[in-house]
């Protein structure tokens, strides 16, 4: 669709006004990854996204307003990339690719987006009012997440071991990403891959490679 045409079933004040406030979500993600969420203001935000102050207020009347749309923002970018990425690797498998699927996951969680959602989550721990927004969102992801994972590993999610492995690499992964945002030891997180990749194998073995995934 080109730039100066209206979105289908918009009229071009909608369309416009459906941009500005991505282009006020993208800028405030941005400003949370270059400048942290303790020091990035409103007025941050808004020379970030070039738009006025008086087009932040119309959208995001007040910071928490604005907190809760980046937040919700994040969590669909989150789980759109998770589900486009891993159901093209998937596609047409007839089993589980295993390895490619915890390859991708990896790289999803060394992304801007996740490194944005770790810098909210730890100061949430502080900050009530992040923690209002923060925690319920978090729970319906996890929800989504775990409805995704069953859709796109349909012969995985018969297995005996789904949840616990679901449990082990989504924890394992994203803890070692965190990790990485630290200083201090960083974990050896080529052989902690590749036994994961095995240990899931192998928690696996009663559905991997018999039951076929039947998708596409």
């Amino acid at each position: 669709m080109a730039a100066n045409q209206p979105a289908p079933g918009k009229n071009w004040q909608q369309t416009k006004s459906a941009r500005t406030r991505n282009a006020i979500l993208d800028a405030t993600i941005d400003c949370f990854y270059e400048l942290g969420y303790a020091s990035t203001t409103t007025e941050n935000v808004a020379n970030k996204a070039g738009v006025s102050r008086g087009a932040m207020l119309h959208h995001f009347p007040t910071r928490f307003d604005l907190i809760k749309a980046t937040v919700e923002s994040l969590n669909k970018r989150r789980l759109e990339m998770f589900q486009t990425e891993e159901a093209t690797i998937q596609k047409g498998a007839t089993y589980t690719r295993v390895e490619e699927g915890i390859d991708a996951y990896w790289k999803q969680l060394n992304t801007p987006v996740f490194v944005v959602f770790q810098e909210l989550r730890v100061a949430a721990r502080t900050d009530k009012e992040l923690a209002k927004v923060l925690i319920p969102a978090l729970e319906d992801f996890n929800r989504a997440w775990y409805r995704s994972v069953r859709e796109i590993f349909p012969d995985l999610a018969l297995s005996e071991a789904f949840s616990r492995a679901n449990y082990l690499t989504q924890y394992m992964l994203e803890g070692m990403a965190m990790s990485r945002l630290l200083g201090g030891p960083k974990p050896p997180v080529g052989k902690m891959i590749a036994w994961l990749k095995r240990e899931l194998r192998r928690s696996y073995q009663d559905v991997l490679g018999k039951v076929e995934r039947q998708t596409d």
